[in-house]
């Protein structure tokens, strides 16, 4: 996945400084949620983003216990609500929001897209 999110992130005219994922539990998160952002609610991602110069620099923060929560709600398999919330926490790097509905629908759209590239299908006789 790694060459294919900087190849996506190109596509939006920015280059990858560095992006680092961390996985914590839901307690962590909530934790960071209430201290930085003063949210006492629980999230599947916080990005905490450094970018200059669209050279891409950031850190995230993902509860797997979330994303498995948000799986079962969309009826989605793990490995696809871990990849969209990877893209999510990108997404919101490049300057992109989910506040209004339009937000939203506008958001979950490059997600999906993002979703198709990375699953390749492969031949049957491969």
């Amino acid at each position: 996945m790694n060459t294919l999110l900087v190849f996506y992130i190109n596509s939006f005219g920015y280059s990858v400084d560095e992006l680092t994922y961390n996985f914590v539990s839901k307690e962590k998160l909530l934790e960071i949620n209430k201290q930085f952002l003063h949210h006492n609610t629980h999230t599947d991602i916080i990005a905490f983003d450094y970018t200059q110069n669209k050279a891409l620099r950031a850190e995230f923060f993902i509860s797997l216990w979330a994303v498995r929560l948000s799986a079962e709600e969309f009826s989605q398999s793990i490995e696809n609500e871990t990849v969209r919330t990877i893209v999510h926490g990108v997404l919101h790097c490049l300057g992109y929001k989910d506040k209004t509905n339009q937000d939203k629908t506008d958001m979950r759209s490059l997600e999906d897209e993002f979703i198709e590239m990375f699953h390749v299908k492969q031949n049957s006789n491969v």
